[in-house]
């Protein structure tokens, strides 16, 4: 065998071994990554950093949302990356490529531990095998981002009621007086034994 593969998988054959059975040609893993909803949101910001007098408001962030992404397992190949570390790519130049670090001794490969988690949502490469861990966590993130994003909708709901409450009573201030005045602009008759009509 050609030595510098040697060279690769001595030091980690045990974790090699053990990716080719947890994620054998024809299974799925899993990529994760987090998107802003709002795409617009950095222009936004901008914008308002130029006009501090604009009117407009600005959440101090975008709401974020969690993906998962599911590939099927076509081929895999270790190697070294440009850093020297062992790492294992699956599907390699394709559109569907992804690789992950391969440590020698680490038994958590392909889980979806917390730090793993942290990692990839800060664009680190990791892949994650089981499907139903990763879419749980991935899930409950992005619950409490839904959870934040109602709790803005109360808040701003209380706003609206507000304003509107607001709007409906100043007209109604102005409505009741118009009426007054308008009541006293009716015609009042005056009988002295002839009928005029006086406005007043």
């Amino acid at each position: 065998m050609n030595k510098e593969i040697e060279n690769i998988l001595d030091p980690v054959r045990g974790q090699v071994m053990n990716i080719s059975r947890m994620l054998p040609t024809g299974a799925k893993f899993y990529t994760i990554e987090s998107k802003d909803i709002d795409q617009q949101y950095e222009k936004k910001k901008q914008n308002l950093l130029a006009n501090p007098t604009s009117p407009e408001f600005l959440a101090n962030r975008s709401p974020r949302v969690i993906h998962i992404k599911d590939h099927s397992v076509i081929t895999q190949q270790f190697k070294t990356d440009m850093e020297g570390n062992r790492v294992v790519v699956f599907n390699p130049d394709t559109d569907d490529s992804a690789q992950a670090t391969v440590v020698a001794g680490d038994v958590t490969f392909g889980q979806a531990t917390d730090e793993a988690m942290k990692d990839a949502l800060q664009g680190q490469s990791r892949v994650f095998a089981n499907g139903v861990k990763i879419c749980t966590k991935a899930n409950a993130i992005n619950q409490c981002e839904l959870d934040r994003v109602n709790e803005q909708i109360k808040y701003w709901n209380a706003i609206k009621d507000s304003i509107q409450s607001a709007i409906a009573s100043n007209k109604k201030k102005v409505d009741e007086y118009l009426a007054q005045v308008e009541k006293f602009k009716q015609p009042i008759d005056v009988n002295d034994g002839n009928s005029v009509t006086v406005i007043v």
